[in-house]
């Protein structure tokens, strides 16, 4: 039995979302890696300094931290691209959702794009603070942050149309839950606990989601499987 052109493309949305999740996350996971093995003058702290510190471009005192990132230009790419893949992850898993749930979504998405991209552009930095527009930052990073997790409790909460587990999609929902709870208490918190702790918490929910989920959409989808059959115009059974 053939599918259907629209089941085909589906599955080529799937594929494409997939590939885009996994590349945001290894991007953003490796560039932050590289940007704090070259920080220097004290070395980089994972618990006391903030991942928008990887991308102030200044050198010197800020915010009651000493920072010097050499990498800036890198970790600021990396959250530009990051917050672009998973926009358009975001608006290709769209194609298989339903109504108000494609809305918000590809709504989501959108607005996590924006949020990572005004982490890359406006530094959380001295001139930043000076010029007035470090509450750009501040705004893409809330964006970001609670944009991301919301998106992995609502994706996991369509674990059928995503052709995933449902353990997966559960995944998702605990993930995106405690990523909030932590995005939440680090508010709430902001001075009583090391900073990044819970801003890691609640990025690295997300990321790990982007793996978890891209890497059950390759094996769903088998992007090399419809390459081939493209190609050929074989047809998939």
């Amino acid at each position: 039995m053939h599918d259907r052109p629209a089941t085909r493309r589906t599955s080529v949305a799937l594929a494409a979302a997939a590939i885009a999740l996994i590349l945001g996350a290894l991007v953003f996971l490796i560039s932050e890696t590289v940007a704090a093995g070259a920080w220097t003058a004290p070395s980089y702290s994972y618990s006391a300094n903030f991942v928008s510190d990887l991308g102030n471009p200044q050198c010197g005192p800020y915010g009651g931290r000493v920072v010097c990132s050499p990498s800036h230009t890198l970790m600021n790419t990396a959250f530009v691209v990051q917050g672009l893949l998973v926009g358009a992850a975001s608006w290709l898993l769209g194609r298989v959702l339903r109504d108000r749930s494609r809305v918000l979504v590809r709504g989501l998405g959108v607005a996590t794009a924006a949020g990572f991209a005004l982490i890359g552009i406006v530094h959380s930095s001295t001139a930043t603070s000076a010029d007035g527009t470090l509450w750009l930052h501040y705004l893409g990073a809330t964006s970001a942050i609670l944009g991301t997790n919301t998106l992995a409790v609502l994706l996991g909460r369509q674990w059928q149309r995503l052709r995933i587990p449902a353990a997966v999609g559960r995944a998702g929902v605990v993930l995106g839950g405690a990523g909030l709870v932590a995005a939440v208490t680090w508010l709430a918190t902001f001075t009583l606990l090391p900073p990044g702790i819970l801003e890691r918490t609640a990025i690295y929910t997300f990321v790990l989601w982007q793996l978890l989920l891209g890497g059950f959409l390759l094996h769903v989808t088998q992007p090399v499987r419809l390459l081939l059959e493209r190609s050929s115009g074989a047809p998939r059974r």
